[in-house]
């Protein structure tokens, strides 16, 4: 690991002043463990570490009469686990927040780092000259894609977004409040997460510009019915193969609004728009929704070695469909 400076913010103010100072040479830490394990392994080399966690504030869940939840940044993934609150008005985000990693982990790590959080394909931890460590190459393209690679296509890098509550929230219609020098912005959790894009130097998997952090996450209330699935090799250790976050309202077994979302199957939050219209005014059952899950993985472009996770969302996004239904 290279040396670096250390700031300690004690306001979003000051925290995304620094940023805009130091530019792409700058990187927050919060619970640190997707940013330290980065630094490790020379993935990422920042020579500024701005500490979040000192910023008072940002570590509370609050819910708001009319409006709905309020999350701030800093609010670990057991906290929102174990909320009342989340567990019974927000199923799916507690069932994704449970199963992200290990207790230990889930304790430190935080909803902004899990949001933020870059790929973890093992060809970029290992060193190969990919797109993301300045090469011009996926080795995902031709090589091992049987966990990391997305079934959806991409562009230039093709590993799958690593987020449990990515899924979950823009099945949730959840908005991201951004703040920044220019002053504050809000946009929604789909918008938020795009697939690959470039940002400056950096090709990363959500829009916030090098002096930018998430200041808030809003969740609306409605009265639905959620679920969070997830398949992973070790139960809830590993990332998610594939996951689906299913919510719906309306009468129970008829839905008035569906929201069909994948995680673990392409760069970003896959929700699948042609299954919930597919479902709309239709009974759902065992048979409808196994249509509608050929329906969601129709365009699916799997590649080389990872063909199985096509069968496998599709098996998870039926059990997801029939779980909020009854």
């Amino acid at each position: 690991m290279k040396d670096f400076e250390h700031y300690n913010a004690t306001s979003v103010e000051q925290a995304v002043s620094l940023l805009g100072q130091y530019g792409e040479t700058a990187r927050v830490i919060a619970g640190g463990q997707d940013i330290l394990f980065r630094m490790k392994k020379y993935i990422v080399t920042p020579t500024v570490l701005i500490n979040l966690k000192t910023i008072p504030g940002l570590n509370k869940i609050r819910h708001e009469k009319n409006v709905g939840l309020r999350i701030g940044p800093l609010v670990t993934l057991s906290e929102i686990a174990s909320s009342g609150e989340v567990q019974t008005n927000y199923q799916a985000l507690a069932q994704a927040a449970h199963v992200v990693a290990s207790p230990q982990i889930r304790n430190f790590g935080t909803i902004g780092g899990n949001l933020c959080q870059d790929v973890w394909c093992w060809y970029l931890q290992d060193g190969f000259s990919c797109w993301k460590s300045g090469g011009s190459f996926c080795d995902l393209a031709g090589g091992d894609s049987s966990i990391y690679g997305s079934v959806m296509g991409g562009h230039l890098c093709l590993a799958n977004h690593p987020s449990d509550l990515a899924p979950a929230l823009v099945a949730l219609d959840a908005s991201i409040h951004i703040a920044s020098p220019r002053g504050p912005r809000q946009v929604s959790a789909a918008d938020f997460f795009p697939g690959h894009i470039w940002v400056g130097s950096r090709l990363q998997c959500h829009i916030l510009q090098p002096d930018e952090i998430i200041s808030e996450i809003e969740i609306p209330f409605r009265s639905a019915r959620s679920t969070y699935i997830k398949f992973a090799y070790r139960k809830s250790w590993d990332f998610a193969v594939a996951s689906v976050a299913a919510v719906a309202t309306g009468k129970q077994a008829e839905c008035d609004d569906l929201r069909l979302v994948f995680g673990g199957v392409a760069t970003h939050p896959f929700r699948s728009v042609d299954a919930e219209n597919f479902l709309r005014g239709k009974k759902i059952d065992e048979t409808t929704a196994s249509q509608a899950s050929e329906v969601a993985l129709a365009n699916a472009r799997p590649l080389k070695m990872n063909q199985y996770k096509v069968d496998l969302a599709k098996t998870l996004a039926r059990r997801a469909l029939v779980a909020v239904a009854n």
